[in-house]
């Protein structure tokens, strides 16, 4: 089969640097073909991937060593025009590359420019946004967008070109599990017509794996690892060697020494063959009461929304009350109106209708009693130094400050420019900058995109001791695994109204949860078919088999996990 892309001895050093970002770099990807490049933040996957389309070094400079070829043809052969027809990109942030004022405008921009014809690049651009599920949007400001439906926007903007090659960094990171769904099929579609090829960074593993079809694994530049899919699953402890997040479904295949397997149905079979003890349900733990009134942290009273009097309601009639010292996860589809939520919470917006109270009093901006981590935290970003950013433009750091770039794995970095930082290493400075400053509520917008599950770990645990001295937290979130392994209580909106409200056991048990553009987190479902339990991580239901079927086999006496992979 062709070669589509191949890189031999690719090394590349940014300006100012001393140590490659990129080193010895060896890859090949054939048509119908999916790579899936996977490894810690900050390792270089998005550098390798502005190679493919000649950002790097054009744009960025610095010096580029080895050969790049595409469909062939060595990229110093070929023009700019050339190239960009060749590969579509779509950036981390959908921001970076979203210029028009509408979504239709947005999706025949580039065809336009390459000099197709209007009625042709409408009817192309028509066709991609229905692929990726923004038909009946396109007179819609992008600026109107959500995060979710802005990164739909930038892959369909690519598809209406239909370039050879696809290069795409985390394209499903903004999206709700429905929506990362249908994204993916739409890129296996693609992969069955055998003419496309196409380089995958994404940190959902559990969500872009059964997709790809080979793997390459990267750790500080370099290329530690490559295979197919099938031979990486076969050697699962490579997977936490080099920090990368385990399915949930192979997680528990591993830990019960049982055969590696992606799907929920075949792990179910393959459990029970090698643990045929029937099993009961689990108890779940009950949350203490306590005599102490809960004191609000925010209440959201009838709370209504709307950008303009002419758009619908993005919130309407929503009542909620979160109390000092609870850890929420605040969930629902993309535009279900989360982002809307937390800006009225902050004070960034003034309600349309009802009240949204902190403290028992409306917020205002420059208090200090909410602190608030934007979605994109390149806007927050200002300063020339991490140093700068976290504690001031003085630039000294308070011994919190200090014990917060250690704890997020920022120490060494404090005189880097922060915008030259990968996103995930931007988002955790945007985080110690705002809970460098102790705010009473911390809010929080996806915190977790572009983060891999050791930076995950540390920042779930830095949260969790923040809620237990006091603070309340609200994070938005998709990580549906994730939101079920450190989350006390799941808020799941939908339509602009508090949809499931609970324990992330009894929301994620609710077959309504579908209809909030949410899944089930895969340890859950292993539960529901194993033993008729609501167990919502791998370590409870790992540690459930072995408990129900002790004595039956050798291998249940082996020890439980010690982490939640979520």
């Amino acid at each position: 089969m062709k070669s589509l892309l191949r890189l031999e001895h690719v090394t590349y050093t940014y300006p100012r640097r001393n140590k490659p970002s990129l080193e010895d770099i060896n890859l090949e990807v054939q048509a119908g073909e999916l790579l899936l490049l996977a490894g810690e933040t900050g390792c270089g996957k998005s550098t390798l991937l502005q190679v493919l389309n000649g950002l790097v070094p054009q744009e960025s400079g610095g010096r580029l060593q080895g050969k790049v070829f595409l469909d062939g043809q060595e990229v110093s052969e070929c023009s700019v025009g050339e190239r960009s027809q060749l590969v579509g990109m779509v950036f981390q942030s959908p921001d970076d590359q979203l210029i028009s004022s509408s979504v239709q405008e947005e999706a025949a921009f580039f065809l336009e420019n390459l000099g197709v014809g209007f009625e042709a690049a409408a009817l192309s651009a028509s066709k991609a946004l229905l692929q990726v599920g923004l038909e009946g949007l396109e007179k819609r400001s992008v600026h109107a967008l959500s995060g979710g439906q802005k990164q739909r926007l930038a892959v369909a903007s690519v598809l209406a070109a239909q370039p050879r090659i696809l290069a795409l960094d985390e394209p499903i990171s903004q999206l709700d599990p429905q929506g990362a769904t249908e994204l993916l099929e739409v890129l296996q579609a693609l992969l069955r017509r055998r003419n496309t090829a196409m380089v995958l960074v994404e940190h959902r593993l559990h969500e872009a794996l059964p997709l790809c079809t080979h793997i390459a694994m990267m750790q500080e530049g370099r290329i530690v690892w490559q295979g197919t899919r099938e031979e990486a699953l076969l050697q699962a402890e490579r997977f936490d060697r080099y920090g990368l997040r385990l399915p949930q479904t192979v997680d528990v295949c591993r830990s019960l020494d049982v055969p590696a397997v992606l799907e929920v149905e075949e792990a179910v079979r393959c459990i029970q063959e090698a643990y045929p003890m029937k099993v009961g349900g689990e108890t779940l733990p009950q949350p203490a009461s306590s005599a102490i009134e809960p004191l609000p942290a925010v209440e959201a009273k009838v709370l209504s929304y709307h950008y303009s009097r002419r758009q619908n309601l993005v919130l309407q009639d929503l009542n909620l009350q979160i109390n000092k010292g609870e850890f929420v996860a605040l969930m629902g589809c993309n535009g279900a109106g989360k982002s809307t939520l937390l800006h009225l919470i902050a004070g960034l917006q003034a309600p349309s209708e009802g009240e949204i109270l902190v403290q028992r009093k409306a917020p205002r901006v420059g208090e200090g009693i909410v602190g608030m981590v934007l979605q994109n935290p390149d806007f927050m970003l200002l300063e020339e130094t991490v140093r700068a950013e976290v504690g001031g433009a003085s630039g000294k750091l308070s011994p919190w400050q200090q014990r917060l770039l250690e704890r997020l794995g920022l120490t060494g970095m404090e005189e880097e420019f922060p915008l030259a930082l990968s996103k995930g290493q931007r988002l955790r400075v945007a985080l110690a900058a705002v809970l460098g400053r102790e705010p009473a509520v911390l809010l929080l917008d996806e915190p977790t995109t572009g983060q891999d599950i050791a930076h995950i770990r540390d920042i779930v645990s830095l949260l969790q001791e923040y809620a237990a001295g006091g603070g309340t937290v609200i994070l938005c979130t998709h990580d549906t695994e994730a939101a079920a392994c450190f989350a006390q209580r799941v808020v799941v909106l939908n339509e602009g109204k508090v949809f499931l409200d609970g324990t992330p056991a009894a929301v994620f048990s609710q077959p309504l949860i579908a209809s909030a553009g949410l899944r089930a987190p895969a340890a859950l479902l292993l539960a529901q078919e194993l033993y008729g339990g609501k167990h919502v991580t791998v370590e409870e239901v790992v540690a459930h088999v072995r408990q129900s079927n002790m004595g039956s086999d050798a291998r249940a006496n082996a020890a439980a996990p010690t982490r939640c992979q979520s």
